[in-house]
């Protein structure tokens, strides 16, 4: 219990320790960290060897200890090795009735081997008791089993602080902030070119997107809409009012009736505040559910904006839209990472990969020291496994088992659908009425 207590002021101090690398983060380098924790394994060393010296008959008495022990072990392993080749020689003999007599023979033999755990664990004890009873505690065990406790210790303080200083501190804003409007949007003050021109479905305020994306985006949305009466309105924007999207969705379903028949879809993104939202409308809910809105979002939306790369979070997002009502192959996205987080990547990795070579070298160390000073009670021999042990079932045949059933992964969808069909007029703009019943995905990255 109180090895357990340890551990949790332990993680508290490694949490701190990476809170304070990750505020001096650029200052200086893991990697002198790392170096600095070396020196400190070196002086725990350069001590031990000096312990080691001063407690010369420490060392001796451990030997003498492992040595009486292997030996009590190797002369009961002997007798076991003995009743092991007796047992086959009275196996071989079996002429009729094998099944019956090989269990007798074989619970006869069980017992013969109990009684020589019996004899090997009070020969032990009284040997180990003797030499208690000579030796005492050893000095130089007490000092190894703090050093190499303290080393790990050390080098997991070291990592952790070590993995603050390879992590950035997260900003507050991204660095495009400087290029935006710092106002907010809600449903009340964001422009919506679809009222005014039917072919435009993305409001883009902050031009976060580039032209060239919203023609695109355009493009596709007018699909969904004249071939299975979905109407669109895509949001992207800063900063959302009190950063809630659900209420801009919400609002906006309100305020302007997105979708005909209730097939509507209002897709609401504050890239400045790394939140979003996908909401089909009321009668829409069936065909594109919130899982689905979910995949979506996770497979293109999420990896494009952590990757600072909204033009192909959004554009495959409207792709992906697409090809999911039409049934077809979605789009694969290439895998997305900016410079910076591939070289905050390598950084981490480089770490991780520094301080795990760290604590398992010293593992490595501590097991040696522990075989010649034995803080960790470790034995050289010991006693033989039990060779007579009656399986369950073992004259009986096995049949191998099968579970049915199993997982198909992937979609899975009806060939015909309902909508309410396309081949309205785009050049009127203005959207039809519909309503949200409250489904969809959303969240942050």
């Amino acid at each position: 219990m109180s090895g357990c207590l340890m551990v949790i002021p332990i993680l508290i101090i490694m949490g701190v320790l990476t809170s304070a690398g990750t505020k001096q983060y650029g200052e200086m380098s893991p990697y002198s960290i790392a170096l600095i924790t070396l020196i400190i394994l070196g002086v725990i060393v350069v001590l031990g060897k000096g312990a080691n010296k001063k407690y010369a008959g420490d060392v001796e008495a451990f030997a003498d200890k492992q040595k009486g022990l292997s030996d009590i072990a190797a002369k009961y392993n002997k007798e076991i090795s003995n009743l092991e080749s007796s047992f086959k020689s009275e196996i071989r003999a079996l002429v009729s009735d094998k099944d019956s007599q090989l269990k007798d023979i074989r619970k006869n033999y069980q017992e013969k081997y109990w009684d020589q755990k019996k004899g090997y664990e009070s020969e032990c004890n009284t040997f180990l008791k003797e030499w208690e009873e000579k030796h005492g505690s050893l000095h130089l065990q007490d000092y190894w089993k703090w050093a190499i406790c303290i080393g790990f210790v050390v080098i997991l303080c070291a990592s952790s602080f070590s993995f603050g200083l390879a992590t950035p501190p997260s900003p507050s804003v991204s660095p495009m902030a400087a290029l935006m409007d710092t106002r907010s949007w809600n449903a009340d003050n964001i422009p919506m070119p679809h009222l005014t021109d039917g072919d435009q479905y993305v409001s883009n305020p902050d031009s976060i997107l580039s032209q060239e994306v919203v023609d695109s985006i355009n493009v596709i949305l007018r699909r969904l809409d004249d071939q299975f009466g979905i109407e669109s309105a895509m949001v992207i924007v800063g900063h959302i009012d009190n950063d809630d999207p659900v209420a801009m969705v919400r609002g906006i379903y309100k305020n302007y009736g997105v979708g005909r028949n209730d097939r509507g879809l209002v897709i609401v993104v504050g890239y400045l505040d790394h939140s979003y939202f996908i909401a089909p409308g009321r009668s829409l809910e069936g065909d594109l559910t919130d899982l689905e809105t979910n995949h979506l979002a996770q497979d293109y939306l999420i990896p494009s904006m952590k990757a600072e790369l909204p033009d192909s979070g959004m554009l495959y997002l409207a792709r992906g839209t697409y090809a999911l009502m039409s049934e077809k192959d979605m789009p694969q996205m290439t895998a997305l990472k900016s410079n910076a987080d591939k070289d905050d990547g390598m950084q981490g990795a480089g770490v991780f990969a520094l301080f795990l070579a760290l604590f398992g070298g010293w593992g490595y160390y501590g097991r040696s020291v522990s075989r010649k000073v034995g803080f960790a009670d470790m034995k050289a021999t010991k006693l033989r496994s039990n060779p007579f042990f009656l399986y369950f079932g073992e004259n009986s045949g096995s049949g191998g088992g099968h579970i049915g059933g199993g997982y198909s992964g992937g979609h899975s969808r009806s060939s015909s659908r309902s909508w309410g069909g396309g081949g309205s007029s785009h050049s009127s703009g203005g959207y039809g009425g519909g309503s949200w019943g409250g489904g969809g995905s959303g969240g942050r990255w």
